[in-house]
């Protein structure tokens, strides 16, 4: 017998649409969710969605236009579309809620697969986002009078990349041919919007604009306004002693006032918007941008750290009344096979979006849970506890594969319970802690001998942080600090 070499078939494991669509679903943004569950709502009769009034930046409960807790001025969070018609037989058929069926398990999917699958495909038209003027304009109509609609599209137009008023009141009135005085009010709304600082006219005003946000929710560094008022640009020059004296206080008090404004102030409130697109420059608005919002708020209570997802108290889902019911496919008034798989496939098809929320939010706060509870220093002590932490471990201690555990991190950001907002990438990122020193100590420099990246090294090594001078410039431009000859 002649033995020949044959192939040997292939075995190709086909990855169906939904499964893509499951897994793409756990990296969108807080934004990107949004759209695609007004987008499923709009195609989809079968799904009903109901929408709390929640604050999407601290996830308490609103009743007016603005959040009691925050301040921020919340959007209406009704459902977008109406709701579909009622089908004949609708009212002999309960309402199916969520939690009376169980969701699909993941390797069932393929079982409901359509002719069409992009027809299940909820994010293939999910529109671009709102740039900062968008979002502005939208806040501002809540806050003005159709009359003065006119003054905030002058005033949110001449905003620089920056996020600073490059115009005079004066001749906005003078263009528009209003009192000044009503464009000073329309200016005094804008600057109470996000991010803070917007619609400042300079530098100095900018600062004071969330230095007074910070008041309202914290006591500031007692030099600060003083400092910024009377004595930014000495500051700015790092001539502390000279500053020190005029207040008669210590040189050591006037360089922490000025790390503090350093570190809880930014001189440039567009750039709180997301990080530019490919290809933009770094530092300018992106062409589609949108203020950052927290996906997950991390509350100090009695027993400890909570997690709270914003998105579980915003949305609940429920399949209509008569849709995916085996008697309503047997006794409906339909004629045709047609629109009995019409129905069927719609049923299907909110069963399996409902399904990949509740899988996102589960997968979500799980991996929430355990960084929480392991960077429990963190949130008490500061950024310098921070412990090491990758994405591996955590797969490994909750059983996922560590792609589930990227995709869940990417683009989602954590409120902590000290107010600050900051991506959940950062829990996972060792460098902050000696970043954190590093800005210590270039702040604490004297003006007349600025450390050297092997000076920084050197003092890092003696404070139990042994790093290389390549990796202190390396921190050092990752910062947007100057060299110490440029310093």
């Amino acid at each position: 017998m002649r033995l020949e070499p044959t192939q040997k078939p292939d075995h190709v494991l086909r990855v169906s649409a939904r499964l893509i669509t499951s897994s793409t679903m756990l990296q969108l943004s807080a934004e990107e969710i949004e759209r695609a569950v007004a987008q499923e709502q709009m195609e989809n009769p079968a799904i009903e969605v109901i929408e709390h009034r929640v604050c999407l930046f601290c996830g308490s409960l609103v009743q007016g236009p603005a959040c009691a807790s925050c301040g921020h001025y919340t959007q209406p969070t009704e459902p977008s579309f109406p709701a579909p018609e009622t089908l004949p037989g609708d009212e002999l058929q309960g309402e199916q809620q969520w939690g009376e069926y169980h969701p699909y398990d993941i390797s069932d999917y393929a079982a409901f697969e359509s002719d069409d699958e992009d027809e299940f495909d909820p994010l293939a038209r999910i529109p671009m986002s709102q740039t900062l003027a968008e979002v502005l304009l939208q806040q501002l109509e809540a806050l003005v009078t159709p009359d003065d609609i006119e003054i905030a599209e002058q005033l949110v137009g001449n905003l620089n990349e920056r996020g600073y008023l490059e115009v005079s009141v004066e001749e906005i009135a003078g263009l528009l041919e209003v009192p000044v005085e009503r464009v000073e009010y329309v200016l005094s709304q804008l600057q109470t919007l996000e991010p803070t600082g917007i619609g400042a006219r300079n530098l100095r005003e900018c600062l004071l604009i969330q230095l007074q946000a910070i008041s309202e929710q914290e006591e500031p560094h007692p030099l600060a306004k003083v400092l910024i008022e009377d004595y930014l640009d000495r500051l700015g020059r790092n001539q502390f002693s000279e500053v020190a004296r005029a207040l008669k206080v210590t040189e050591e008090e006037i360089r922490q006032a000025a790390l503090y404004i350093r570190s809880s102030l930014h001189p440039f409130p567009a750039h709180a918007f997301d990080a530019a697109l490919p290809g933009q420059a770094r530092g300018t608005v992106p062409t589609f941008a949108s203020y950052i919002r927290p996906d997950i708020i991390i509350r100090k209570g009695e027993a400890g750290f909570e997690v709270e997802l914003i998105e579980e108290k915003r949305y609940g889902f429920q399949i209509g009344a008569g849709y995916g019911t085996q008697p309503l496919y047997l006794n409906s008034n339909a004629e045709s096979d047609e629109v009995r798989h019409y129905l069927r496939q719609n049923a299907d098809r909110a069963r399996f979006f409902i399904d990949c929320m509740h899988r996102r939010w589960r997968t979500l706060k799980r991996v929430a849970e355990l960084i929480v509870d392991y960077q429990r220093e963190f949130l008490e002590k500061g950024v310098r506890y921070l412990r090491p932490l990758t994405r591996a471990e955590v797969a490994s201690r909750l059983n996922l594969d560590e792609g589930t555990v990227s995709r869940t991190t990417a683009n989602k950001y954590a409120l902590l319970p000290n107010g600050r907002l900051i991506p959940v990438a950062d829990f996972f990122d060792g460098s902050l802690g000696v970043k954190d020193v590093l800005r210590e100590l270039i702040a604490s420099e004297e003006p007349k001998h600025r450390l050297s990246d092997d000076e920084l090294a050197r003092l890092l090594t003696a404070r139990g942080i042994p790093v290389a001078r390549r990796t202190v410039t390396k921190y050092r431009e990752e910062m947007g600090i100057a060299s110490s000859r440029e310093r």
